[in-house]
This record gives structure tokens, sequence and C-alpha cells, in this order.
């Protein structure tokens, strides 16, 4: 057992030692970084959907925990500066980066509030007796049993409907795959333990793969593998039940204790169990975090009694009755050896911190990631400074502020590139966030954007090891030339060695499924062709309202500044830049209307009888819809959000994310949900997705 920790009074309260001040003179982790104009604001909500998308979806971390709920912070106070209605679904539970699946759940599964050191002392004052849970950093899951066997596990997904994943919970420990009797729920954290990781990268290395950079990674990666080599080496904590929603929580959790299941609370030490508050149990608990067995970034504080909670209620993603405390990141005094740069995905400058090896938090950090040359300058951070590295259980370490009182007369300011470090082009630094303009500097990123599901063509299997395969071998330039490939070039691709050391090739088999997704790929709408340039401005939403403008890709290369700039939500800045997009990507368009691919239908004047578009008001303005919930089940079902987004602006109105007094409609499967009843308060129209379906279909919108 680790010593008690130190305690500090705060407002009070006993604290111990390892909370982060709030508003730190030198950290600065508390505050939210400024976002200056629009621009700013649409790359933070850019970056921070990615790395939600990443963080729910993939095992990869894109940004560490403290960075993303800064970038998130910073988004919330300019929409409140602005007077802004978002439409980036970011709040919401999964915070707009999970998707929905094929089970439903009961009840939507919600997120804890994060509310910070301050939020969390009031609510531990609120409720003295709240008891104290491990944040486990895993995956959470909703776990169905009827009749005393497991039948149905799931992810939290979008909180509606996740993924199906029991045919991987078999043989859990802490989860037991029958019981004597019951038909209830139970939900909990799949996680992977210390012991655990050490032998899951022993599979990974035997299968020639890097190692899983941490549990929670290495959790994500493993629950998509449906092999059985990572069998065994699962973990299960449950968190709540429906076993008796009559009883107190402590009386469920020992009740499922009884029954075989391992909750979090029996993986509580002693010292944090007999804390005379919840306080000092938060300061107990982050006293012993590191000798738990299991990765925990927080702790969570909940209402005991089934009464009280069922008075408090909850919010639109979050239950009042519980709150988590994040820890603040373990941090380790290093070197900066050097300062590195590359081009990414859109032409932008990377950069990112070379730095003496230290161990931060049982892994060892080399790199840092670095945010702009402009930040870096006022910071005047050099290469020779010591500074304190942290990690946060994150993948993409972070550096504070320098230690200028440990500078030391060795160390060199730093200097950023003049040009291009890919073509000695001039860089545009008309924002802090530089960019190469020459396409040529950013291929890999743009093949797979161009690839992807939600804003390129869906072209399934072409990504990673394959995209990167094909420009190595010079098949692949740019995005035009992904409808030239040839099979037997694509079935001869080599992608590396196999453990035999013989070459490994794409094959028959995969080369064939990639052609006939690439064929399909043709017919995709216009707004798809947009944004597969990967171009500034044209995202997903101004790729559907530039499409719906310019229903021709003829027409949007006609287009001149001013018309581009009349577009909702575009302006002259904007249009300037997708004005020069369009003509740098001229050869490109060529190659791709050559290939067959769609670049939209000429409008033709309405023939009398002809209904016109159904989501357009009387007046003529489009109709604001907003769709929320899961869509399984219904007409809709097989659409994505963006697909169904994509079917309201296809029929002559706008998708939105949020209702408010501008919404015309609601598409919502399930009543009391937080924007079922903000339109009726409203007086908006509702119907569920088989309603809109024949809306759409009979034409009375």
């Amino acid at each position: 057992m680790s010593p008690a920790p130190v305690v500090r009074q705060h407002r009070g309260i006993p604290v111990g030692g390892q909370f982060a001040e709030r508003n730190h003179p030198e950290t600065g982790l508390s505050l939210p970084t400024g976002l200056l104009g629009a621009d700013a604001y649409a790359d933070a909500v850019e970056r921070a959907l990615s790395a939600a998308k990443a963080y729910e979806q993939t095992d990869v971390e894109e940004m560490s925990d403290p960075e993303f709920d800064r970038l998130l912070a910073s988004i919330r106070a300019y929409e409140a500066a602005n007077d802004m209605e978002p439409e980036h679904g970011l709040y919401d539970v999964g915070h707009g980066g999970a998707t929905g699946g094929d089970v439903e759940h009961a009840t939507r599964m919600l997120s804890l509030d994060k509310p910070g050191e301050d939020g969390v002392i009031d609510f531990a004052k609120a409720h003295p007796d709240a008891i104290i849970e491990p944040k486990i950093d895993g995956l959470a899951l909703s776990i169905r049993y009827e009749n005393g066997i497991l039948m149905t596990g799931a992810r939290r997904g979008d909180g509606y409907s996740g993924e199906d994943v029991t045919a991987r919970l078999y043989g859990v420990e802490g989860l037991p795959d029958t019981i004597d009797s019951g038909t209830f729920e139970v939900r909990g954290e799949l996680y992977l333990s210390d012991e655990n990781m050490v032998k899951a990268n022993e599979v990974r290395a035997a299968a020639g793969k890097p190692p899983f950079k941490n549990a929670r990674n290495g959790i994500a990666g493993m629950i998509n593998k449906e092999d059985g080599s990572y069998d065994g080496l699962y973990s299960f904590a449950a968190y709540s039940t429906t076993l008796d929603e009559r009883a107190d929580h402590t009386e469920n959790m020992a009740a499922l204790e009884g029954l075989g299941f391992t909750t979090a609370r029996s993986l509580l030490p002693q010292s944090v169990l007999d804390a005379p508050d919840p306080m000092a149990a938060i300061a107990a608990l982050g006293a012993e975090r590191k000798g738990l067995g299991f990765l925990m970034d927080g702790a969570v504080l909940k209402v005991n009694t089934a009464a009280e909670r069922d008075a408090l209620g909850e919010r639109t993603s979050s239950p009042r009755w519980a709150t988590a405390f994040k820890y603040p990141p373990v941090e380790e005094p290093t070197v900066i050896e050097d300062i590195e740069y590359e081009i990414g995905k859109t032409g932008r400058l990377s950069l990112r911190a070379r730095l003496a090896p230290v161990d931060v938090d049982g892994s060892t950090v080399t790199y840092a990631s670095l945010h702009n040359v402009g930040d870096l300058m006022r910071k005047d951070l050099r290469i020779g400074d010591t500074v304190q590295a942290y990690k946060a259980n994150d993948i993409i370490p972070q550096v504070h502020l320098p230690r200028t009182d440990l500078r030391s007369a060795a160390s060199k300011p730093w200097q950023p590139p003049a040009t291009c470090p890919k073509c000695n082009g001039e860089f545009d630094k008309s924002t802090e966030l530089w960019r190469c303009t020459n396409p040529d500097c950013s291929v890999s990123g743009r093949i797979q954007y161009a690839a992807s599901r939600d804003a390129g063509f869906d072209i399934e299997g072409l990504g990673g090891s394959i995209g990167d395969a094909l420009i190595e071998a010079d098949l692949v330039k740019d995005v035009s030339d992904l409808f030239y490939l040839k099979q037997e070039d694509l079935a001869n691709l080599p992608l590396g060695m196999t453990e035999k050391g013989t070459e490994r090739r794409v094959g028959e088999k995969t080369a064939a499924k990639i052609m006939a997704e690439i064929e399909k790929a043709k017919s995709q709408p216009l707004n798809r062709v947009i944004t597969s340039l990967s171009m500034r401005y044209t995202g997903r939403t101004f790729g559907r309202r530039l499409a719906a403008a310019f229903p021709t890709m003829e027409a949007l290369r006609s287009a001149t500044v001013d018309q581009l700039a009349n577009v909702e939500g575009i302006g002259q800045t904007k249009a300037e830049g997708i004005h020069a997009g369009l003509k740098a990507n001229a050869a490109v368009l060529d190659r791709m209307a050559a290939a067959g691919v769609n670049m939209g239908t000429p409008p033709r004047e309405r023939p009398a009888g002809v209904r016109p578009p159904k989501l357009v008001a009387p007046d003529g303005a489009p109709m604001n819809v907003v769709i929320t919930g899961s869509l399984k089940g219904s007409a809709l079902g097989s659409l994505s959000r963006t697909g169904a987004q994509e079917l309201i602006e296809a029929n002559g109105g706008k998708a939105s994310g949020s209702v408010s007094k501008n919404t015309s409609l609601l598409v919502c499967g399930e009543e009391g949900s937080s924007k079922w009843n903000k339109a009726k308060e409203l007086g908006i129209k509702v119907v569920t997705p088989d309603e809109f379906a024949r809306m759409l279909e009979d034409g009375e919108a």
C-alpha cells in the first residue's frame, strides 16, 4: 500500500496533494485556449470530431484527454461568445465520434459529467454520503442476461444502440457466462489488466505487429478481433445493474458479487473504503492508483440510494446523481533534444518535440506533440530546454512550458522552416496553422481521406497500409488515380514481409473487392466528390452546401468568388480558398470525370404535376431538420448519420445537429429524450424515422 496522501484544505474540504491547481500560471491546464476567428473554430471542431471518432471506434488516440477537454472548452467558449447553436454533436454521448450498432439499449447509456475540481467539490458538499468507484479506462458495455444466460453484450455506441460484441465476451474474467437464474442488465467496463497487457503485447509481437501503447488502446483493438487470439485476456467490472431497481447501489453491487461478477467497487483498496468523506476517498484512491493493477484515470462519485437518484434525474447526456474526477497527468522532467516537423493531410505544418527518453506512468516517452508555430514562438520553447512531460494515459504526449529557471546557456532558440520541407514552396501563413498549398506534399493523407466512409468515396479496404503501398509503388499520386487502377496491379502490390521472410501481397480476392468498391464509388453524390479533394473549407457540411448551390461540378468550377461567398456560411475568405482549390484540382477533376465519376446532374424545369423538393418551406427556404437517436430497425436503418444528412439535403432541406427555435422538424424514434422534450416545448413537429421516410416518399413534409 502507498502511504497516505498529503492533505491540504480547499474551501474547507480535505483534498489530496495530487490535485492540479486550477488556472495554473505555468501549465494552464484548466484554461481553455482562445479561438481567434471562424477559421480557428472550424479547425478546432474538425480536430475534436476526428479525435472523438478515433477514440470511440479505433485503437488510436489522436489527442490526450486533457488536451481534448481543453479543446472542447475553447469550442464552448467561442460558441457562447458568438451566440452560436452548435451542430457538431460534440456534447452528445460519445462526443460526436460514436455511431450506433446492432443492439438497441433498453435505456440510453449515458456518459459522466467531468466538471473539474471545483465541480466535484460542490458535488461532494451537496452529497456528503456519496460513494466512490474507480474510473476504469476501458470500453463501456451493456450486458443482457435472460433466465440466467448471457444473451447479448454491446458497446455504448451513440448511447441508443451499440455494436454487438457478444461473441467475444465468453470466458471474460469477472463476467459469468451463466448464473442460477434471472433476467436483468449489467453495465460495466471491459478492460485490460496490467498483467494481461503484457500478454496481449506478446500476442502482438508474435504476429509482427507493434505493441499496444496503453491498455485503453489495447482493449479497443482487441475487441475488433474475431479470431480468438486474445481470448482469456479480457476483464470486466460492473458499475450498474437493473437486478433490483428499488435497491441502493451498494446493495445491488453486493448482489452481483454474490453471483460471481467483479464490480468496480470490489477493486477499491481498503484505505479508500475507510475514507471519512468523498474528497478524502478521491485523495486516497489517487495515492493508490499505480498499484491497482489496471488503468484507472479518475474517480467516480455516486449517490447511493435509489430514491435520491430518481429525484435527481438526468441531464441531456449524463446523470445528475454521479460525477467524475479526472486525476491530473503524471509528469516527469526531460530535455528537448530537437523540434521536428512534417506536412500533414491538408498540407498543415505539424510539429513535435524529440525528447530525451523518459519513463512517464509506465511507458517510455520520446516524442511530444506541439501546437503551431505562433504558439511555439510565444512560449520561447528552445532545443535543450528542460520541460515537464506528461502522458495522462494517452499516446500523444505533451509538454508544459519550458523551465526557464533550469535553462542552460547552450539551449538554442528554434526557428520555423522558411519554406515547405517537401517542395520548398511558400507557406500559407494567413492563420497560425501554416499550410503548404502544394497537394503533392500530402498524398497519403489525401488518399485515405478520399477513400473514407464519412467524408469521401467510402471505398472499403483502401486505407492505411494498402493506400500507402499504392503511393510507394507510384500507382497513385492523387485521388483521380484511384479510378484508373488495374486489378492485376493491385493484386501484386507488395505489403511488406511475413514472419517467414516471404513477401506479402494484396492478392486477387482482396484486389477484386477493392476494385468493386472503386466502381461503386463512381456513383457517389457530388458532395462527396467535392470533399474527396481535401480542399480547405470543404468538409462534409460545406461539401453538401456547395453541391446544393451548384448541382454540377461544371457549375461549381465556373462559379466566381462572389457566387461562392453567397453560399450559407462560406463568406469571402472561405470562398477565395475554395475557388483557388478548384483551380488547383482542375486536372484531377477532369480525370475523374473521364473515368465516369458522378459530376452532378443539371437542374431541370419541373414539368406540370411534379412535386417540388420535399423539405422546402412555403417561402422557398430549406427546412431545418434534426435527426436524433438510432435509425436501426426503421426504413432509414441502412443509412449512416452522414447518409441521413445527405438524404435531408438531397430533398431540399438543411441538416442540423441541435434543436432550436429555427428547427422545422425533429426526426426522433424515442419519446422523452432531451431533444424530443425541447422540440415539444418549442412546438416543433416530431416524427419517427419511419414517418419521415414516408413523408419523403409521399411528398407531404
